[in-house]
Formats: structure tokens, C-alpha cells, sequence
């Protein structure tokens, strides 16, 4: 937005009345003018610094018993993903009971509140111990970061988002033995494809997602019901989080075998072509991984 509203300051040299570096750095918050003024600029771009998200994914401070408090601030949309809408009706705020369908509910609805809620849920599952649960969340949150960043103003954002999540949000999602092996060049050319295959399909037909509108359509592209490369190719890659040596040989053989998915699905949208079943020989590879 500085670079837009006053280039003038980003010239060559050392300028300390560029503000727009100090609010980056956190140093300096902007005004509700300069908010005003950059709103008419870009539509959103105030609703991106004033959401609730950085509060959610400040992981300085422990969440501790403060996660209730933090999703009542999103929008009610969100809310009625997490709790039980007859206990919101009645002024209750009730955990839905099914994990599950809680986070599909909020990929459905992809954006900066529903990843934030995501992340509330994640910091959770990690500060009470509950691997399995933060590792199906990380997994979830993967997937929700290209919906979220497919158009739209967190599409301006989308690189520094990947940076921060890999850096700070998946090492939360570390199951005993997997953890996430990420990048944000490679997640930065995995949206691309993905927003290649979107605008392919919209081509031939497809109308399962308007700008602005609900992603539980284009969810389902990053699963098997579209073809093993989306899932794989656009799907995370992961790690050991021990030593070959110190790691069992069930997850070893999971990781070679994903490794081996992963990479040929990636290839595969590269090339800008699809391959819906996964070909006999990438398949004869797994299984020869699995043997050894």
C-alpha cells in the first residue's frame, strides 16, 4: 500500500518518514485517516489489518484458556461452524461435538477468520498434548491457505502468509513421527497451479466457486474426488521428525511412499496437464518403497 500511495518514500537511499516500513516492523500503527485512505485504494485492505487473525496467530503468549474469547470475535459465520447454533440462539457458546465437521465447515468458508479459527483450534490441540489432533488440523489448514489466497486481498498477502504458517503455525502440527516439510517458494508455485486448474475448469464449465463467494466446492478439488495429482501435487509434503535410525518402520515406509506422490502430482500440474489415476508405474514405485 505504500508502494501505491506514496512511492516517493521507497526511493533509493535511507528515509526515516517512511512510515509504511515502521508499520510492517509493527513499530507504528496507522491511522484511522491513513485506514480511510487506503480502503478507497484497494477495497479490504483495512479489513485485512484490523481482523482478529493477528491475535490468533500471535503464538508469543500461550493460549491458554483464552480460545472461546477469540473465536466469539469472528464473524458469525465462523461461530456457527464451532458451536452449536440452538446453544448461539439461546446466547450459549457450545463446542460442536464432531471435530471433523467442524473444519470442513470452515474450509468451506475460506478466508482470514475461518484460518484463524483453524489456528485457535491447532494452538489448542498443542498445548493439551493432542498430536493426532493437531496433525489433522495442520493438514486442514494446508489446504485452506490456497483457498483462502486463490483471489481476493489476501492474494497480495499470500507469500507472507505461506512464510509465517511454515515458519511459526505447522511445527505445532507435528504428529509423534510426521512432521510438515514445507516451503514458501514451493507453496507459492502450488497456488499457481492451483489457480491454473481453477480457471481450466472454470473453461469447460465448472461453476462450483464464485469470487467472494463459499469454497466448499473448490475444497474438493484438493481431494481424491478430482484426481490423485490434485490431492498429492497440491497436497503438503512431510518429514521424519527423528532420525532415520530412531524412527519406526511403519512411518519410513508413509513417508517414502508420499514422497514419491507428492512429487510425481506436483510434476505432473507443472506440465499443465492432469492425471486424474495415478499411472501404474509411479504406483509399482510406491509399492517397491514399501518393500524396502
Amino acid at each position: 500500500m505504500g508502494q501505491i500511495l506514496q512511492p516517493d518514500t521507497y526511493l533509493k537511499g535511507e528515509h526515516h518518514h517512511n512510515l509504511w516500513a515502521k508499520y510492517a516492523l509493527g513499530k507504528h500503527v496507522p491511522s484511522a485517516e491513513t485506514l480511510r485512505i487506503t480502503e478507497t485504494v484497494i477495497a479490504g485492505s483495512s479489513e485485512i489489518l484490523t481482523a482478529a487473525t493477528w491475535d490468533a496467530l500471535d503464538i508469543s503468549r500461550p493460549l491458554g484458556a483464552s480460545a472461546d474469547t477469540l473465536l466469539k470475535r469472528l464473524r458469525p459465520g465462523i461461530q456457527m461452524a464451532i458451536f452449536d447454533q440452538k446453544g448461539l440462539e439461546r446466547g450459549r457458546y457450545v463446542r460442536r461435538k464432531a471435530p471433523r465437521l467442524v473444519t470442513q465447515r470452515l474450509e468451506g468458508q475460506a478466508g482470514l477468520d475461518s484460518l484463524a479459527a483453524l489456528v485457535v483450534l491447532l494452538r489448542e490441540a498443542y498445548e493439551a498434548g493432542n498430536k493426532g489432533r493437531a496433525f489433522e488440523l495442520g493438514r486442514s489448514l494446508h489446504a485452506s491457505l490456497f483457498l483462502a489466497t486463490v483471489e481476493g486481498p489476501l492474494w497480495l498477502i499470500a507469500e507472507e502468509l505461506f512464510a509465517y504458517f511454515i515458519c511459526f503455525i505447522f511445527p505445532l502440527a507435528e504428529d509423534k513421527e510426521i512432521a510438515f516439510n514445507l516451503h514458501p517458494r514451493i507453496m507459492e508455485i502450488q497456488a499457481f497451479c492451483f489457480g491454473r486448474v481453477v480457471l481450466q475448469m472454470e473453461d469447460v464449465g465448472w461453476d462450483g466457486y464464485l469470487p467472494g463467494g463459499h469454497t466448499r466446492q473448490l475444497r474438493r478439488l484438493l481431494t481424491i474426488d478430482y484426481g490423485f495429482d490434485l490431492f498429492f501435487g497440491l497436497g503438503p509434503r512431510f518429514r521424519l521428525t527423528r532420525s532415520v535410525e530412531q524412527s519406526s518402520e511403519k512411518a519410513k515406509r508413509w513417508i517414502a511412499e508420499q514422497d514419491i506422490a507428492w512429487e510425481w502430482g506436483l510434476r505432473t500440474l507443472l506440465a499443465g496437464k492432469r492425471e486424474r489415476i495415478m499411472p501404474d508405474e509411479v504406483m509399482d514405485r510406491m509399492a517397491a518403497s514399501e518393500a524396502t
